[in-house]
């Protein structure tokens, strides 16, 4: 971000100094001012830039957070030990359920602390589930499909 920052500081600088440079022209030893006959930033141009970089600045802390939510990309200890299912019990209650090797464990997360609520005898296989868990490029493909017959 610094660096998109210094770059276009370093521009306004140049295309500021050249157009200093272009209004004034030596004829020997006279210098003829000549002026401009538009501002060389204008405010609309400048609103419209903060605007752009506002709106997709926007979009960068959206999806940073949307990741943060649907916890896409947390890794995994050697696949020893993942994440199965997530319920979100509150605003930073959560109940999870791990498998560690062989063991499913059904842990409660706070704020504050992590606390094991039970130990599964039996495993919950995923195969069993009768739902099918929902995809964005499925529910993707889906939409696009009724557009199309609209």
């Amino acid at each position: 971000m610094m660096m998109y920052l210094r770059a276009a500081l370093g521009w306004l600088l140049v295309s500021w100094s050249s157009m200093s440079l272009a209004a004034f022209s030596n004829d020997g030893d006279t210098a003829v001012a000549k002026t401009l006959t538009s501002p060389p930033l204008s405010t609309s141009a400048l609103v419209e830039t903060l605007l752009g970089l506002f709106l997709v600045l926007g979009l960068i802390m959206f999806l940073a957070w949307l990741i943060k939510r649907t916890n896409r990309f947390q890794s995994t200890a050697n696949g020893e030990m993942k994440i199965i299912a997530g319920l979100a019990l509150g605003p930073k209650e959560r109940a999870v359920l791990l498998q560690v090797g062989e063991q499913q464990i059904l842990v409660g997360v706070t704020a504050q602390q992590i606390q094991t609520l039970h130990v599964l005898d039996k495993p919950i296989s995923l195969a069993t589930s009768s739902e099918k868990p929902i995809v964005f490029a499925d529910k993707l493909q889906q939409l696009m499909q009724q557009r199309g017959k609209s």
